[in-house]
């Protein structure tokens, strides 16, 4: 009789686990993961995020506080990608892995960051505030950029790259009301020139 219920004791445990560990495995993503590649130029960009939902809630101001830098996502660093060396605010990136920061503020311009070591802004906090002698080390670029507000409410945040002329590439942040872009020159003709310069 005892090894009855030791068998249907551990029958229970082994099926109890298996629906925990299913039902989280099967539950959708409360931000779920998006990418977006375009080739601009000789240049291949591309953009790895998760996608925060809105629900109902207020997003900039509230959820996302203003002067604080924020991971421009959810879940992990977004990152974005080039397969060449790019211009940004008039500064040469070379071709890599960086994580966007941005900072959202109620007037002006928002600031977005560069950051060449992949890490977003939570890897910096000590103490429950951000080194920025530490963040400011792995800083490649920082540029201003003013935000678009709009009447639509846009539920989930995307990206997405306008690849323009085919040199300079415009990229979008769109999150409920609110849309930044910055632009991300390719310098086409200077790969060209420097490619050139191997045949020779």
């Amino acid at each position: 009789m005892k090894n009855i219920t030791l068998t249907t004791l551990l029958l229970f445990i082994t099926i109890t686990t298996f629906s925990q560990t299913a039902t989280t495995y099967f539950s959708p993503a409360a931000s779920p993961s998006g990418a977006v590649i375009q080739n601009v130029g000789m240049t291949k960009i591309s953009i790895n995020y998760s996608s925060p939902g809105v629900k109902g809630r207020e997003i900039f101001g509230e959820l996302v506080p203003y002067d604080q830098i924020w991971r421009a996502g959810a879940n992990s660093p977004t990152k974005i990608t080039f397969s060449t060396s790019v211009k940004i605010g008039g500064k040469i990136l070379r071709a890599g892995e960086y994580s966007i920061a941005i900072t959202p503020r109620l007037d002006g311009e928002w600031t977005v960051d560069f950051n060449s070591a992949g890490k977003y802004p939570f890897a910096y906090m000590t103490d429950g505030k951000i080194d920025m002698e530490a963040y400011n080390k792995d800083l490649a670029q920082s540029i201003n950029v003013q935000p678009v507000f709009t009447e639509d409410n846009f539920e989930r945040l995307f990206y997405s790259i306008n690849a323009n002329d085919n040199k300079v590439a415009r990229v979008f942040m769109i999150w409920s009301n609110a849309s930044v872009e910055f632009q991300v020159d390719t310098m086409p003709e200077k790969h060209l020139e420097n490619f050139a310069k191997t045949l020779n």
